[in-house]
């Protein structure tokens, strides 16, 4: 609330004013003013703190998703649920992003951890220059991963294709993820 004083100064001792004249008598406003408003900063400073001290807790986990990566993780829902499989992403404690990974042919990983929440990241390079498909493949393993405790599968068909989706890449099968295998290979990572 603001108040306006006569002169721009505080009075000494409060002025008589006229009714008529838009102020009121102001004797002991300061002071109630004054009161008010160290009222209101120990509000604002108990309401501070208390908000420190709750973002602080580490029981609460930052569950962020890159933008970019959302919609491979809606179709992974999508997938599922058509399926008959939830996939609840606050329970899995999934975190997602994007980093540099340094190993040699690793395009995507997932971090498990029992305290802190499960991490999918890809590589920022291999996501620049993949195509969508191939980005479904790599979104959907380290989901396999995190979300469905799944581990990798390198067994083949009679051709050498990969029968799933959870193949380690560094195995003999060979990946095969097209629209036409998409399918097959989708049913057997949500069995």
């Amino acid at each position: 609330m603001s108040t306006l004083y006569k002169n721009g100064r505080l009075p000494d001792k409060g002025w008589p004013v006229e009714k008529g004249d838009g102020f009121k008598n102001i004797k002991n406003v300061a002071v109630l003013e004054m009161r008010k408003g160290a009222k209101a900063l120990q509000w604002m400073l108990i309401f501070s703190i208390m908000t420190l001290f709750w973002s602080c807790n580490k029981d609460e986990l930052d569950l962020t998703i890159d933008p970019a990566m959302q919609e491979y993780f809606d179709r992974f829902q999508f997938e599922g649920a058509a399926r008959g499989v939830t996939v609840d992403y606050t329970a899995s404690r999934i975190q997602a992003y994007f980093a540099i990974i340094g190993q040699s042919g690793v395009i995507g990983q997932c971090a498990h951890s029992e305290t802190e929440e499960n991490k999918v990241i890809i590589d920022q390079d291999y996501w620049a220059t993949a195509t969508d498909l191939e980005k479904e493949f790599v979104i959907f393993h380290e989901l396999g991963h995190c979300v469905l405790n799944r581990e990798h599968l390198d067994s083949s068909d009679n051709q050498g294709n990969c029968v799933s989706i959870m193949t380690s890449g560094t195995g003999s099968c060979h990946i095969n993820y097209t629209v036409s295998t998409r399918k097959a290979l989708l049913d057997e990572l949500f069995q």
